[in-house]
């Protein structure tokens, strides 16, 4: 029993030492995906792992800072020149945003302006801090805003869809790829699989792919599964960043198409 009393107090008190002296920590999962937000292309930087733990009901409101860019590119992204200014913005926004009382999901950048999305618990804090940023950089145009968002449909918003996913997912492998010296330029055999509930299912899907030279590499059953039916097949491809998502995603729809799920792509290093 003394032992039990020691442990609920150590737990208490390190419940009372966390909120004295910071916020609780949430898993950190950072990664971007390119998408287009009201018809704009639009790049999304977020942390994928707060999905899990929201809503923070302690941390109800959504504050943004959104900073006008100098320099856009024509489709009212970032200029590589500009990057490294906006990214010295960054850096002291977040130095400077009580870390306690607020938490950065990420950022959005879209039709000429870098936008900064947090959630907080104290909105005029969140403000008075702001403004200490648009002092600091008077050559750029600063918008502070706020709005309540118990449900954080703001992270919704900017949340991956699952096609964002499986784009995400291509560009993990190719960064791979490139870890390992490969520059992508060269064509080679792209391997896929493909799982599916039934034979006809995966009969359907595989007569479509042939009509456009893939080639099935082969056909498995496995009763133990809850797709069973399965199938890989390959295609010499090119492996760009820009060449990538066209058949994969491609062939991720089809499988959904046709009740099946679409388990990835893998390939060779090919460092010649």
């Amino acid at each position: 029993m003394k032992n039990r009393i020691l442990i609920i107090l150590f737990l208490t008190f390190m419940g009372m030492f966390s909120n004295l002296f910071g916020q609780k920590k949430y898993p950190e999962e950072w990664n971007f995906y390119m998408t287009n937000v009201e018809d704009k292309p639009a790049s999304i930087y977020i942390n994928l792992g707060l999905h899990k733990h929201i809503p923070l009901k302690e941390k109800s409101n959504l504050c943004w800072i959104a900073v006008k860019l100098n320099n856009p590119t024509e489709n009212g992204l970032t200029t590589d020149g500009e990057s490294k200014t906006l990214f010295e913005i960054e850096d002291k926004i977040l130095e400077i945003i009580n870390a306690t009382n607020t938490i950065y999901i990420g950022r959005l950048t879209s039709d000429g302006f870098r936008d900064f999305y947090f959630y907080s618990k104290d909105v005029n804090e969140f403000k008075n801090n702001a403004q200490k940023i648009t002092s600091k950089y008077t050559n750029y145009e600063f918008i502070i805003d706020t709005k309540n968002d118990k449900n954080w449909s703001g992270y919704l918003d900017i949340y991956p869809n699952e096609t964002d996913f499986q784009s995400i997912s291509n560009r993990d492998v190719l960064e791979n790829l490139e870890k390992n010296g490969d520059n992508l330029s060269k064509a080679r055999d792209v391997f896929h699989w493909i799982y599916f509930k039934n034979e006809n299912d995966r009969q359907k899907y595989i007569d479509i792919v042939k009509k456009e030279n893939f080639e099935v590499v082969n056909e498995n059953y496995n009763k133990k599964e809850k797709l069973p039916f399965s199938i890989q097949i390959k295609r010499i491809d090119k492996v760009g960043y820009g060449d990538i998502d066209e058949y994969t995603l491609y062939l991720w729809k089809l499988a959904k198409e046709n009740n099946g799920d679409y388990d990835g792509w893998e390939t060779s290093v090919e460092t010649e």
